[in-house]
Protein backbone atom coordinates (compact mmCIF):
# COMPACT_ATOMS: atom_id res chain seq x y z
CA UNK A 1 0.00 0.00 0.00
CA UNK A 2 1.46 3.49 -1.08
CA UNK A 3 2.24 5.72 1.89
CA UNK A 4 -0.26 8.47 2.06
CA UNK A 5 2.44 10.83 3.11
CA UNK A 6 4.35 11.07 -0.45
CA UNK A 7 3.32 13.72 -2.09
CA UNK A 8 0.03 13.20 -5.07
CA UNK A 9 -1.44 14.74 -7.33
CA UNK A 10 -4.61 14.63 -5.15
CA UNK A 11 -3.67 15.96 -1.22
CA UNK A 12 -5.79 13.64 1.32
CA UNK A 13 -7.12 14.18 4.36
CA UNK A 14 -4.32 12.76 6.99
CA UNK A 15 -4.04 12.48 10.74
CA UNK A 16 -1.13 11.04 12.59
CA UNK A 17 -1.76 9.62 16.03
CA UNK A 18 1.52 9.64 18.41
CA UNK A 19 2.24 7.16 21.00
CA UNK A 20 5.12 6.21 23.50
CA UNK A 21 4.90 2.77 22.37
CA UNK A 22 3.41 2.10 18.92
CA UNK A 23 0.15 -0.61 18.52
CA UNK A 24 0.42 -3.65 16.94
CA UNK A 25 -2.11 -2.58 13.68
CA UNK A 26 -2.70 -6.91 13.53
CA UNK A 27 -4.38 -7.07 16.84
CA UNK A 28 -7.75 -9.02 16.44
CA UNK A 29 -9.08 -7.19 18.98
CA UNK A 30 -8.38 -3.85 17.30
CA UNK A 31 -10.05 -5.16 14.13
CA UNK A 32 -12.86 -6.16 15.58
CA UNK A 33 -13.24 -2.61 17.18
CA UNK A 34 -13.13 -0.91 13.62
CA UNK A 35 -15.54 -3.33 12.15
CA UNK A 36 -17.67 -1.27 13.70
CA UNK A 37 -17.65 1.30 11.96
CA UNK A 38 -17.51 -1.22 8.54
CA UNK A 39 -17.81 -4.51 8.68
CA UNK A 40 -15.56 -4.55 5.48
CA UNK A 41 -12.74 -3.57 7.47
CA UNK A 42 -9.62 -5.70 6.53
CA UNK A 43 -5.94 -6.32 8.00
CA UNK A 44 -3.14 -6.45 5.07
CA UNK A 45 0.21 -6.32 5.38
CA UNK A 46 0.64 -4.67 8.80
CA UNK A 47 -2.08 -1.82 7.66
CA UNK A 48 -6.31 -1.86 8.06
CA UNK A 49 -8.50 -0.70 5.32
CA UNK A 50 -11.59 0.63 6.51
CA UNK A 51 -14.04 1.09 3.44
CA UNK A 52 -17.05 3.17 4.26
CA UNK A 53 -19.74 1.51 2.10
CA UNK A 54 -22.21 3.79 2.61
CA UNK A 55 -20.69 6.37 0.89
CA UNK A 56 -19.95 5.55 -2.85
CA UNK A 57 -19.32 7.01 -6.13
CA UNK A 58 -19.63 5.76 -9.25
CA UNK A 59 -16.82 5.80 -11.37
CA UNK A 60 -15.98 4.76 -15.20
CA UNK A 61 -14.67 0.95 -13.24
CA UNK A 62 -17.34 0.80 -11.24
CA UNK A 63 -19.07 1.79 -7.61
CA UNK A 64 -16.20 2.80 -5.05
CA UNK A 65 -16.32 3.13 -1.51
CA UNK A 66 -14.74 6.04 0.53
CA UNK A 67 -11.94 4.42 2.19
CA UNK A 68 -9.62 5.08 5.10
CA UNK A 69 -5.94 3.37 5.61
CA UNK A 70 -4.52 2.82 9.06
CA UNK A 71 -0.85 2.15 8.87
CA UNK A 72 2.15 2.30 10.65
CA UNK A 73 3.97 5.14 10.54
CA UNK A 74 8.49 5.34 11.01
CA UNK A 75 9.74 5.35 14.54
CA UNK A 76 12.01 8.05 15.72
CA UNK A 77 15.09 6.84 14.79
CA UNK A 78 14.36 6.31 11.48
CA UNK A 79 16.60 8.99 9.47
CA UNK A 80 13.80 11.37 8.35
CA UNK A 81 11.38 11.13 11.01
CA UNK A 82 11.27 13.87 13.78
CA UNK A 83 7.87 15.01 15.91
CA UNK A 84 5.75 17.24 14.64
CA UNK A 85 6.12 21.06 14.90
CA UNK A 86 4.19 22.31 17.86
CA UNK A 87 4.98 26.13 17.15
CA UNK A 88 0.83 26.71 16.01
CA UNK A 89 -0.28 24.85 18.63
CA UNK A 90 -1.67 27.65 20.51
CA UNK A 91 -4.63 26.04 22.64
CA UNK A 92 -2.48 23.08 24.45
CA UNK A 93 0.19 24.21 26.60
CA UNK A 94 1.11 20.18 27.04
CA UNK A 95 1.44 19.63 23.21
CA UNK A 96 5.52 19.51 23.23
CA UNK A 97 6.05 17.45 26.44
CA UNK A 98 3.50 14.86 25.43
CA UNK A 99 4.89 14.07 21.99
CA UNK A 100 8.67 14.02 23.86
CA UNK A 101 7.11 10.96 25.20
CA UNK A 102 6.49 9.36 21.73
CA UNK A 103 8.90 7.13 19.79
CA UNK A 104 6.61 6.88 16.61
CA UNK A 105 3.19 7.27 15.28
CA UNK A 106 0.46 5.56 13.04
CA UNK A 107 -1.28 7.09 10.25
CA UNK A 108 -4.69 7.52 9.08
CA UNK A 109 -4.97 8.67 5.76
CA UNK A 110 -8.62 8.67 3.33
CA UNK A 111 -8.04 6.86 0.02
CA UNK A 112 -10.51 7.53 -3.29
CA UNK A 113 -11.96 10.57 -1.62
CA UNK A 114 -11.72 13.21 -3.52
CA UNK A 115 -14.48 13.18 -5.22
CA UNK A 116 -16.93 13.34 -2.14
CA UNK A 117 -17.85 15.92 -0.44
CA UNK A 118 -15.86 17.46 2.34
CA UNK A 119 -18.24 16.51 5.36
CA UNK A 120 -18.38 13.15 4.23
CA UNK A 121 -14.38 12.73 3.77
CA UNK A 122 -13.82 14.06 7.35
CA UNK A 123 -16.85 12.31 8.95
CA UNK A 124 -15.28 8.97 7.31
CA UNK A 125 -12.23 9.59 8.76
CA UNK A 126 -13.14 10.96 12.06
CA UNK A 127 -15.11 7.49 12.65
CA UNK A 128 -12.25 5.67 12.57
CA UNK A 129 -9.68 7.53 14.26
CA UNK A 130 -12.41 7.99 16.87
CA UNK A 131 -11.79 3.84 17.40
CA UNK A 132 -8.05 4.38 17.58
CA UNK A 133 -8.01 7.18 20.18
CA UNK A 134 -9.87 5.05 22.26
CA UNK A 135 -8.86 1.26 22.32
CA UNK A 136 -5.27 2.56 21.78
CA UNK A 137 -4.02 5.45 23.88
CA UNK A 138 -2.34 7.93 21.44
CA UNK A 139 -0.88 10.67 23.08
CA UNK A 140 -1.28 13.15 20.61
CA UNK A 141 -2.81 14.14 17.39
CA UNK A 142 -0.97 15.76 14.84
CA UNK A 143 -2.87 17.13 11.99
CA UNK A 144 -0.25 17.98 8.76
CA UNK A 145 -3.17 19.39 6.80
CA UNK A 146 -3.49 21.97 9.22
CA UNK A 147 0.01 21.87 10.81
CA UNK A 148 -1.86 21.82 14.33
CA UNK A 149 -1.29 19.07 17.31
CA UNK A 150 -4.26 17.89 19.73
CA UNK A 151 -5.03 16.50 22.63
CA UNK A 152 -6.53 13.17 22.38
CA UNK A 153 -7.96 13.21 25.75
CA UNK A 154 -10.56 16.06 24.41
CA UNK A 155 -11.02 14.50 20.83
CA UNK A 156 -14.71 14.79 19.90
CA UNK A 157 -15.17 13.21 16.11
CA UNK A 158 -18.15 15.58 15.66
CA UNK A 159 -16.03 19.17 16.16
CA UNK A 160 -13.34 20.60 13.21
CA UNK A 161 -10.81 21.25 15.96
CA UNK A 162 -8.09 19.08 13.70
CA UNK A 163 -9.41 19.80 10.60
CA UNK A 164 -8.92 23.61 10.96
CA UNK A 165 -5.95 25.60 12.65
CA UNK A 166 -5.99 29.03 13.67
CA UNK A 167 -2.80 30.20 13.17
CA UNK A 168 -0.77 33.48 14.25
CA UNK A 169 2.48 35.50 13.04
CA UNK A 170 3.81 38.78 13.85
CA UNK A 171 4.48 40.80 10.59
CA UNK A 172 6.50 43.72 10.11
CA UNK A 173 4.87 47.14 8.86
CA UNK A 174 7.46 50.14 8.03
CA UNK A 175 4.36 52.45 7.55
CA UNK A 176 3.22 52.23 11.29
CA UNK A 177 4.78 52.85 14.41
CA UNK A 178 2.96 49.58 16.62
CA UNK A 179 3.40 46.02 15.26
CA UNK A 180 1.00 44.05 12.81
CA UNK A 181 -0.55 40.76 13.36
CA UNK A 182 -1.52 37.80 10.67
CA UNK A 183 -4.00 35.24 11.27
CA UNK A 184 -5.14 32.96 9.36
CA UNK A 185 -6.72 29.29 9.13
CA UNK A 186 -5.68 26.69 7.07
CA UNK A 187 -7.17 23.66 6.56
CA UNK A 188 -10.07 24.34 3.69
CA UNK A 189 -7.56 24.34 1.22
CA UNK A 190 -7.54 20.62 1.19
CA UNK A 191 -11.20 20.89 0.01
CA UNK A 192 -10.73 23.54 -2.49
CA UNK A 193 -12.29 25.98 -0.04
CA UNK A 194 -11.14 29.30 1.06
CA UNK A 195 -9.43 29.77 4.65
CA UNK A 196 -10.12 32.61 6.47
CA UNK A 197 -7.55 35.61 6.88
CA UNK A 198 -7.01 38.41 8.92
CA UNK A 199 -4.03 40.96 8.96
CA UNK A 200 -4.82 43.73 11.65
CA UNK A 201 -2.94 45.42 15.27
CA UNK A 202 -4.28 46.80 18.08
CA UNK A 203 -7.27 44.02 18.16
CA UNK A 204 -7.72 41.76 20.23
CA UNK A 205 -6.40 38.37 19.15
CA UNK A 206 -8.62 35.96 21.11
CA UNK A 207 -11.41 37.84 19.45
CA UNK A 208 -10.04 37.41 15.88
CA UNK A 209 -8.94 33.54 16.44
CA UNK A 210 -12.81 33.19 17.31
CA UNK A 211 -13.86 35.44 14.08
CA UNK A 212 -11.54 33.20 12.13
CA UNK A 213 -12.14 29.74 13.08
CA UNK A 214 -16.15 30.30 13.07
CA UNK A 215 -15.86 32.24 9.31
CA UNK A 216 -13.98 28.84 8.53
CA UNK A 217 -16.30 26.42 9.96
CA UNK A 218 -19.26 28.19 8.10
CA UNK A 219 -17.46 27.92 4.89
CA UNK A 220 -16.39 24.19 5.55
CA UNK A 221 -20.32 24.03 6.52
CA UNK A 222 -22.03 25.79 3.70
CA UNK A 223 -18.87 25.91 0.71
CA UNK A 224 -17.84 29.17 -0.66
CA UNK A 225 -20.61 31.26 -0.92
CA UNK A 226 -19.58 34.71 1.08
CA UNK A 227 -19.36 36.69 -2.16
CA UNK A 228 -16.00 40.02 -2.15
CA UNK A 229 -17.36 42.73 -0.40
CA UNK A 230 -20.21 40.81 1.99
CA UNK A 231 -19.96 41.00 5.62
CA UNK A 232 -19.22 39.24 8.55
CA UNK A 233 -20.65 39.63 12.17
CA UNK A 234 -17.88 40.93 14.49
CA UNK A 235 -17.30 39.38 18.25
CA UNK A 236 -19.44 42.13 19.64
CA UNK A 237 -22.18 41.20 17.62
CA UNK A 238 -22.81 44.93 16.32
CA UNK A 239 -19.59 45.31 13.70
CA UNK A 240 -19.82 44.08 10.35
CA UNK A 241 -16.41 43.68 8.82
CA UNK A 242 -16.21 43.14 4.70
CA UNK A 243 -14.59 39.93 3.10
CA UNK A 244 -12.60 39.77 0.05
CA UNK A 245 -11.27 36.58 -1.64
CA UNK A 246 -7.06 37.37 -2.10
CA UNK A 247 -3.90 35.32 -1.75
CA UNK A 248 -2.83 34.30 1.29
CA UNK A 249 -0.20 36.56 3.14
CA UNK A 250 1.54 33.65 4.67
CA UNK A 251 2.08 30.08 2.98
CA UNK A 252 0.92 27.64 1.33
CA UNK A 253 0.24 29.50 -1.59
CA UNK A 254 -3.87 29.57 -1.68
CA UNK A 255 -6.59 31.41 -1.51
CA UNK A 256 -8.36 33.09 1.56
CA UNK A 257 -11.17 34.83 3.14
CA UNK A 258 -9.67 38.29 4.10
CA UNK A 259 -11.71 39.81 6.78
CA UNK A 260 -10.77 44.02 6.79
CA UNK A 261 -11.49 45.21 10.19
CA UNK A 262 -11.13 48.76 8.98
CA UNK A 263 -9.66 51.60 10.64
CA UNK A 264 -8.12 51.66 12.72
CA UNK A 265 -7.38 48.10 12.89
CA UNK A 266 -7.08 46.75 9.64
CA UNK A 267 -2.87 46.43 8.64
CA UNK A 268 -1.58 46.32 5.28
CA UNK A 269 -2.33 47.71 2.05
CA UNK A 270 -6.07 47.13 0.92
CA UNK A 271 -8.55 47.78 -2.07
CA UNK A 272 -11.72 49.17 -0.62
CA UNK A 273 -14.87 50.67 -2.46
Amino acid sequence: MADPTTPAETPRLLAELWYADVPDLSDPALLAALRAVSVDAEQQDGSITVPHTELTMELEDGVVPLLTAVLPGSQLDHVTKTLPDVSQTWDWVGAAQSLERCTGSVLVSELLAHLFPPQQRVSALMSVLAVLVERTSPLAIHWPNSQRVTDPSVFDADALDGIINVRFFTVGDAEADSEAMVMDTLGLDLFELPDAQCHYRDFNPADVAALLFTTAVYVFTKGDVIDDGHTISGPRGDERFVCRHEEALIGPPRVVLDVDLGEPYAAGVRKRG
